[in-house]
């Protein structure tokens, strides 16, 4: 390991126990009592949601609205464990114990004893709503609401529920019962007290937590959709997913963007994205994610159907050659010019400096505390290379000022819309100081 990568991984630890450090909370915040957990929904994220609070040996009733629903959640959850027993990884007696620990029911009745409710429905705003009332109408005196939205405003969720003070966001990363990373939203009305529960009960279930405040995407998926946005325009303007990938993964990515949404599923990306495009607060520009979109449309969700970005021959992603007029048709109808070659380095950049100015702005508006919450949203939950430390350190060691020179050269040649410069970036390029002294300076 070079110094550098040391350097950032001691950056990332570091990070990670900063990040329990909240202004308005000490030791002195007392903390309800968490010992048995709602979960409405019993989809593939409920599922997750639901296993690890079993594996802390927490008791879970999970809700859906269908028999049908229930039987695939719980069979889901058992295939999860039986695979987990067949690596050595548990007993079969463990098996038995977590899946005791699951009740599923079709009565919302069932929740009123729990101490935590999770609602984990589609990613659609009035379903959400309604399931949140719905949720407030049995929850009993004193328990903790959440959602785990990954992009809708929790405000808004938290006034449907009439009970905002005891209301917060939790947003797991699928698959939820592996994935360390816990976006903990913090809600206007949110109580301290309530904050600080959900944080150590974090611990508890053996999660990475962030806080973050209200906002489309919170941390994570906010600077996702810039990187999102970067890697569409590239595929318009002529690269190919493999080229797009190939040139994140040199960094040192488990995968690039485009086989991540493959992963993820098009569907739930392109599910999000109508989403803020109906609440009137996406970008105008008419090509604005058309490529997913269209993929939606199309029925290439992904893995799931076996086309996406790419063509799928069992998990193995294969560059598929039906998607290349589907792209350049998307490009002429958006009067996008096509180019011959893209070099790697105008990817990255593009992808990268996206993200970094995002998180800049992130930072602005006060949804993080610090730039190192970004690096560790970036490290547990979206696959940014620990030995780079984050976006934001990495940021730094490329150079805060060539990154600003680079963000005035896209304005130009692309979109200035799009490439709206952060001014914590351009203070700290311009004073030749790093984000937390110009962060401190401001305070």
């Amino acid at each position: 390991m070079t110094d550098q990568a040391a350097a950032a991984r001691t950056h990332v630890r570091d990070a990670e126990m900063e990040a329990l450090r909240i202004p308005g909370l000490d030791g002195a915040t007392p903390l309800r009592a968490i010992e048995k957990v709602g979960i409405v929904g019993a989809g593939t994220m409920g599922g997750g949601i639901a296993m690890s609070f079993a594996n802390a040996g927490i008791p879970v009733a999970i809700v859906d609205m269908s028999q049908d629903g229930l039987d695939r959640g719980l069979l889901l959850v058992r295939k999860n464990y039986d695979a987990s027993a067949a690596k050595g990884r548990m007993s079969a007696s463990d098996v038995e114990a977590r899946m005791g620990l699951l009740h599923a029911s079709l009565d919302y009745g069932d929740l009123a004893e729990c101490d935590l409710i999770i609602e984990a429905v589609f990613e659609d705003l009035a379903l959400k709503r309604q399931v949140c009332a719905e949720i407030a109408a049995v929850a009993k005196t004193g328990a903790v609401i959440a959602t785990n939205t990954s992009t809708l405003d929790v405000d808004s969720l938290a006034r449907a529920s009439g009970r905002p003070e005891d209301f917060i966001g939790l947003h797991f990363f699928s698959p939820a019962n592996i994935m360390r990373l816990l976006e903990v939203v913090r809600g206007r009305c949110t109580a301290p007290d309530v904050l600080a529960t959900v944080l150590a009960l974090a611990s508890r279930i053996g999660k990475t937590p962030v806080v973050s405040g209200v906002c489309y995407g919170f941390i994570g998926n906010r600077m996702s959709e810039v990187y999102m946005r970067e890697t569409e325009y590239l595929l318009l303007e002529g690269a190919t997913p493999k080229q797009i990938d190939t040139a994140i993964e040199a960094l040192g990515f488990a995968m690039g963007p485009c086989r991540m949404l493959d992963m993820a599923g098009i569907d739930v990306g392109a599910k999000t994205v109508i989403e803020w495009k109906k609440s009137g607060r996406a970008p105008t520009n008419p090509s604005y994610r058309v490529v997913v979109d269209e993929l939606f449309r199309r029925g290439r969700h992904g893995q799931k159907t076996g086309v996406g970005y790419y063509r799928y021959e069992e998990r193995t992603a294969v560059p598929d050659p039906d998607l290349d007029p589907i792209i350049e048709g998307l490009a002429n109808a958006h009067g996008v010019i096509r180019r011959e070659a893209i070099p790697d380095d105008e990817i990255v950049s593009r992808l990268l400096y996206a993200m970094v100015n995002e998180g800049c702005r992130i930072l602005e508006d006060g949804i993080a505390y610090r730039p190192g919450d970004i690096d560790v949203v970036w490290t547990a939950g979206y696959g940014f290379p620990k030995d780079l430390g984050g976006p934001m350190f990495w940021a730094e060691q490329v150079g805060l000022a060539k990154i600003v020179e680079a963000i005035l050269d896209f304005q130009v040649r692309f979109s200035a819309e799009d490439w709206v410069l952060g001014s914590l970036l351009s203070k700290g390029a311009k004073e030749g100081r790093g984000l937390d002294e110009v962060l401190a300076g401001a305070a």
